[in-house]
């Protein structure tokens, strides 16, 4: 829920959210996730 809200509140503020390069995966048994995640944020 929380993420949802970051989202939307970013997207109230920019125009585009661009992903610009490959994510970089956490390297883990127990928990699967993004470390990095390259992106180019648009303004209005």
């Amino acid at each position: 829920m929380q993420l949802r809200i970051l989202w939307e509140e970013i997207l109230k503020r920019f125009k585009k959210v661009e992903v610009v390069g490959e994510p970089k995966h956490l390297r883990s048994n127990f928990i699967r996730g993004i470390t990095e995640l390259p992106v180019v944020v648009h303004g209005k």
